[in-house]
């Protein structure tokens, strides 16, 4: 039986596929926290599943996403690995934003947990690839293959410095995937004028951000294995340390 953040993740791959085979995948791509996790072996899981699309209206947007869910292929892929969904919302669907909230069982056990599915429509950042995602992943849910459009890791770097510098309540994950995103060689390719214009933004609300906000908002979405050592504060300020020196190497 699948833990709960498994769940959710294999719930967010046979989403994947299923509107993959449905539209065009020159016009969306997977981001953020989905991203890092498929491609570049993040070990947080994530809640949720954030995408950017363009050229398609929200009518039409809204018709592709709701047969996917309600189709009996994608509701027997997931029956087939013990899961249902149970509940669907759409709470938000704008020229901008659309937003489905949804609730998920697992069958066995009975457990329900709520993901969400958002779809941006601001445009397409450059540096996008259309890949396979990780195997070791879909070997580990003994999935077929998934192939999905996604951001590039110095895309993703450029837009988590973003991020990190202008969200309204300062998000401790921003910290921990910036780790990631530096050891991966994201910033290698991170042009100054790009980086300037929220880099000191983005340091400063990096400091900002103490041991406990990591631990409320990130530690029970890693993988278990890594969270006794990410208990330790010295774990949380060592790992800080180095997203503020990376990202301050950048100003030089």
């Amino acid at each position: 039986m699948w833990a709960q953040r498994q769940a959710i993740e294999i719930f967010h791959l046979l989403f994947l596929r299923a509107f993959g085979a449905r539209v065009d995948k020159a016009i969306f791509a997977l981001k953020d926290g989905c991203n890092l996790r498929f491609f570049l072996k993040s070990i947080r899981y994530s809640e949720d599943m954030d995408l950017d699309i363009q050229t398609m209206a929200v009518g039409t947007l809204k018709n592709n996403v709701n047969r996917v869910l309600e189709g009996p292929a994608f509701t027997q892929a997931l029956r087939t690995q013990g899961i249902e969904l149970v509940s669907t919302a759409q709470t938000k669907q704008t020229e901008t934003t659309q937003r489905w909230r949804l609730a998920l069982r697992i069958i066995e056990s009975g457990t329900q947990m709520p993901t969400k599915i958002e779809f941006s429509r601001r445009g397409l950042d450059s540096g996008k690839a259309v890949e396979p995602v990780d195997a070791g992943i879909i070997r580990a849910y003994r999935l077929y293959q998934v192939i999905v459009p996604h951001y590039s890791v110095h895309t993703a770097f450029a837009q988590k410095i973003s991020a990190l510098a202008l969200r309204e309540q300062i998000q401790s994950r921003d910290v921990f995937d910036l780790k990631l995103l530096l050891d991966a060689g994201g910033a290698e390719q991170l042009l100054p004028a790009t980086a300037g214009t929220h880099l000191s933004a983005a340091i400063e609300n990096a400091l900002a951000v103490d041991y406990d906000a990591f631990a409320g908002q990130v530690l029970a979405y890693l993988e278990p294995e890594y969270q006794d050592h990410y208990r330790s504060r010295r774990a949380w300020n060592e790992l800080q340390e180095q997203v503020v020196g990376g990202l301050e190497a950048l100003r030089q």
